[in-house]
């Protein structure tokens, strides 16, 4: 029996038929599609973690700096502003935190239950409203260190950027009463 011809009136689509049986190429079509998003995913994973590590880092400086004002150290040393700073700097040592972004904010309060807080972030940018006063034995001190972390992606700078420059603002907090050290201190100003 002969073999059955086709129709003629397919004859046209041969060439389309063709091109789409044909594979080749079609995983680097298929790769431009997915490289974007998951580049984009990746970095931003990336930048969001090395935020999350830098926050650590800086809590873990705060926490440490904040001892030498707890055990009255700082009282001893005649500690001010400039070098309860240099201090949390030595803490930071390795890791790349600069003096110009960092802010550093010692307070005296009364008590736990009176207190409120102060903005951080007025007009876009950290709040000047700041001091150092790391006060006597028995007080309750709150050490602040406020550091504009760079966001380097412009859509991270526009979803995760806190301050008007895209910066990420990262806080560590430490509250704590002061040890009821022996020596008279040496009291700072505000």
């Amino acid at each position: 029996m002969p073999k059955q011809e086709k129709p003629r009136r397919f004859a046209r689509f041969r060439p389309i038929r063709a091109v789409l049986r044909n594979k080749e190429g079609t995983t680097a079509i298929e790769f431009g599609f997915v490289a974007i998003p998951f580049l984009m995913l990746l970095f931003g994973t990336i930048e969001i973690g090395l935020a999350f590590f830098a926050d650590q880092v800086l809590s873990n400086a705060v926490l440490d700096a904040a001892r030498t004002i707890r055990t009255g150290q700082a009282h001893a040393q005649g500690f001010d502003a400039g070098k309860f700073k240099e201090s949390m700097l030595e803490r930071l040592s390795g890791f790349p935190i600069t003096s110009d972004r960092l802010t550093i904010d010692v307070e005296r309060i009364n008590n736990f239950s009176g207190y409120s807080s102060k903005p951080l972030i007025k007009d876009g940018d950290v709040t000047s409203d700041i001091g150092y006063n790391h006060g006597e034995a028995g007080e309750i001190i709150i050490v602040r260190a406020l550091y504009r972390w760079p966001m380097f992606t412009s859509m991270m700078k526009t979803n995760y950027g806190d301050l008007a420059s895209g910066d990420r603002l990262l806080v560590a907090t430490a509250v704590f009463r002061n040890e009821p050290f022996p020596w008279s201190t040496q009291q700072a100003s505000n």
